[in-house]
């Protein structure tokens, strides 16, 4: 186990230590090199990452494809799961001669991996975290990773960072993760040494306390702001809100929420500087990043994406504890896509719409993306502080809306502008909208099953 194993195993007694502790152990450990501190996977993937970017077509072709059979030998002899549901579609390591062949073999959606968790990974070769991921589904999934996926992470993401000037440790004010407040002591940020992060609380940015967390995040002098795009556009409405000087930001990270293109020209506009938006999940299938309003780029070193009927579907590589293959993200995008020549594996796509579940269902079945509900221009937006959609039957939407300033009428006006037919809104007017556990908006919150409904209308 190398060190940022063990610490990330008891980071809730870190994150329990008195500031002053926590600020003289974790500047020390902040200053080791990531090449030891996460051990030799870091720089072999590193390393891997730069070969493969500088590459021709050719030779990321015969990567992706001896990537993606290492991931198939490893699971028809390694995992129960996969010897059996092989041998039930008739196919074997062997039935694999190209990336189009991807076609053949069974595929894998998160109801399959809740229901034969025990079968699907192995502890033989590395040791097996758990993760959990919400997802689609109305209770968290359980998976397992390797512990070297971290060390594999952090690479791709340093490297994804530093195309809009980031160097790790640069001064960053971070909007996301968990939450940092302490009501009865009045403390809403904290300093995280090890990254030289400061963390501002999401959870009070719509509150009297901004002010306060304003001044913290101005004196820090933060050369790039990371987080939810909801939290940060929370951070820019306030200090709007309060006629609050720009705190000068070289570039700006969104991770985690599906970002939509308003949100986009909203943080460009203020900043005035490059938006990267990073496209993960907790899975560590697939990543994929965009520059302002750019493609998004995949990073085919990292795992296998292809997109099948608009979906994004994905294979892993260096995962010798629960490989993932032919994965259902239940993440979709629209718009150009670029391929690899002669199979579906995707270079880069015009835009990742975010989850199945992130549609609203017409009473005739077609499906509205939440990213079409964001339109700045037919919603009071700026006079939001948030909204959230619920359904529960189909053409019957529940709006919950937290503003200060706007009725029912004004926004039922915007979302009939949007849909025009097939859908009936309920609006309702509420003093607060609840965040997940991390601080994270949940824009929709959706019982139908959406998957079955494109099924049922998509060749």
């Amino acid at each position: 186990m190398n060190s940022e194993a063990l610490l990330h195993k008891y980071k809730d007694t870190y994150y329990s230590f008195p500031q002053g502790l926590k600020f003289f152990l974790g500047s020390l450990y902040g200053n080791i090199p990531l090449s030891i501190r996460f051990g030799k996977n870091f720089s072999l993937h590193k390393k891997i990452l730069h070969s493969f970017e500088e590459g021709n077509e050719q030779f990321k072709l015969d990567f992706m494809y001896n990537k993606t059979l290492e991931t198939l030998l490893f699971a028809e002899k390694n995992v129960a799961y996969y010897k059996n549901k092989f041998q039930e579609y008739g196919v074997s390591s062997k039935s694999f001669k190209s990336l189009d062949d991807m076609k053949l073999f069974p595929s894998l959606s998160k109801q399959d991996i809740k229901n034969n968790l025990e079968s699907i990974y192995t502890e033989n070769f590395e040791k097996a975290v758990p993760y959990y991921s919400g997802g689609s589904l109305s209770t968290p999934t359980k998976y397992f990773l390797p512990e070297s996926s971290r060390a594999k992470e952090k690479a791709y993401n340093n490297f994804l960072f530093s195309k809009i000037g980031y160097h790790y440790r640069d001064k960053t004010l971070l909007l996301k993760g968990r939450e940092v407040s302490n009501i009865e002591k009045k403390i809403f940020c904290e300093y995280e040494p090890i990254d030289n992060y400061l963390l501002l609380s999401n959870n009070y940015m719509n509150s009297s306390y901004f002010l306060k967390m304003y001044k913290e995040a101005k004196k820090f002098k933060p050369k790039f702001l990371f987080g939810y795009p909801s939290a940060i556009l929370s951070f820019i409405k306030q200090s709007k809100l309060h006629h609050l000087v720009k705190i000068e930001v070289q570039g700006v990270i969104l991770a985690s929420e599906t970002v939509y293109p308003d949100e986009i020209k909203t943080i460009q506009e203020y900043f005035g500087v490059n938006i990267l938006t990073h496209y993960g999940h907790t899975e560590r299938n697939a990543m994929a990043y965009r520059i302002d309003k750019q493609h998004y780029k995949f990073m085919n070193s990292y795992g296998l994406a292809r997109i099948v009927k608009q979906e994004i579907v994905t294979t892993t590589f260096d995962n010798f504890v629960m490989p993932f293959i032919n994965y259902h993200t239940n993440d979709h995008v629209s718009g150009s896509i670029a391929y690899f020549k002669n199979c579906d594996v995707a270079k880069e796509v015009q835009n990742i719409d975010g989850r199945t579940q992130d549609f609203l269902v017409t009473d005739d079945e077609r499906l509205v993306s939440i990213t079409t509900m964001c339109g700045g221009q037919n919603l009071p937006l700026e006079q939001m502080n948030a909204i959230q959609y619920v359904q529960e039957e189909k053409g019957k939407v529940t709006v919950l809306v937290e503003s200060d300033a706007l009725n029912e009428n004004e926004v039922r006006k915007g979302m009939y502008r949007l849909v025009k037919e097939g859908v009936s809104f309920n609006i309702k007017m509420v003093d607060k909208i609840e965040k997940s556990s991390r601080g994270k908006r949940v824009m929709c919150k959706q019982s139908l099953d959406i998957e079955e409904i494109r099924k049922n209308h998509v060749s």
